[in-house]
């Protein structure tokens, strides 16, 4: 009987490290960088910066997707705006980065509907009202930050409860 024991915490502390293995932490945080290029109305030729950032974990690749927005920083007609200040949403489609969705009272971002390239800026003032392009770039100087799945959390809770067991 007792080898039959020493079986089952064997088979329990090799499945554990096995799913550990398998179970590769996969969602990372995304950075955009984005800048926008007001060109009509009062702000022609003015620019603007910010970036946000999201977790990839839920994208699918499949139809469209709408991802909430983690942070978001920008500089607006020297007001910061932030994430708390709307609720962002970068959109998808088939796995393809279309834009950023955001708004506030004076302004708004709007994605593209089949292309990035359509993504724009628009604001509108009390006393002002145009649109702009914006340019978004990836921020690769940076690595993902990952973030660690749930079934490799519970394989190494597995693996601790087995080696204890063991030991006892």
């Amino acid at each position: 009987m007792q080898s039959l024991n020493i079986l089952q915490k064997l088979a329990l502390t090799t499945g554990a490290i096995a799913a550990i293995a398998a179970a590769p932490a996969t969602a990372a945080t995304v950075t955009y960088d984005f800048d926008v290029a007001i060109d009509s109305g009062e702000l022609d030729g003015q620019a603007f910066s910010g970036s946000f950032s999201f977790d990839d974990e839920v994208l699918t690749g499949t139809d469209e997707e709408f991802i909430a927005v983690d942070a978001l920083s920008f500089d607006f007609l020297s007001l910061e705006y932030t994430e708390a200040d709307g609720f962002p949403e970068v959109v998808f489609f088939d796995g393809d980065f279309l834009g950023l969705e955001f708004s506030a009272d004076d302004f708004a971002f709007t994605a593209g509907f089949f292309d990035l390239s359509e993504a724009f800026f628009s604001y509108d003032g009390e006393v002002a009202s145009g649109t702009g392009d914006v340019v978004f770039a990836l921020r690769e100087d940076e690595e993902p930050t990952s973030t660690p799945e749930p079934a490799g959390l519970l394989a190494i809770g597995a693996a601790g409860i087995a080696i204890a067991r063991r030991r006892r």
